[in-house]
């Protein structure tokens, strides 16, 4: 029978982080994000998929193992929280200001 693999807690991901390069903050910097950016997609599922990305490579895991609710076994973002916007309605608004510039 397959092993499951373990589901990183929050405060696990955290701890590691720190363990490794130091304080959050720190590494967000030297990363050449915002000194938040760490911490903002810890708790923010919109925020960075790609920060997601990094963090896990940083941590030696899958993102769907730290983030299983996020990401799917095959490493494809899952439809998060909030992502109800129109596609469509977004291209066309911005198609509509390039026209107008």
């Amino acid at each position: 029978m397959a092993r499951r693999a373990k589901v990183w807690h929050l405060e696990d991901i955290k701890a590691a982080l720190r363990k490794r390069y130091g304080t959050l903050r720190r590494l967000s910097v030297a990363w050449g994000y915002h000194h938040g950016a760490i911490t903002k997609v810890l708790t923010d599922p919109r925020y960075s998929e790609v920060l997601e990305r990094r963090i896990a490579s940083a941590l030696h895991a899958k993102p769907h193992v730290l983030w299983p609710d996020r990401w799917d076994a095959d490493g494809i973002s899952l439809p998060r929280a909030g992502d109800h916007r129109d596609i469509t309605a977004i291209s066309r608004k911005s198609c509509l200001k390039e026209e107008a510039a």
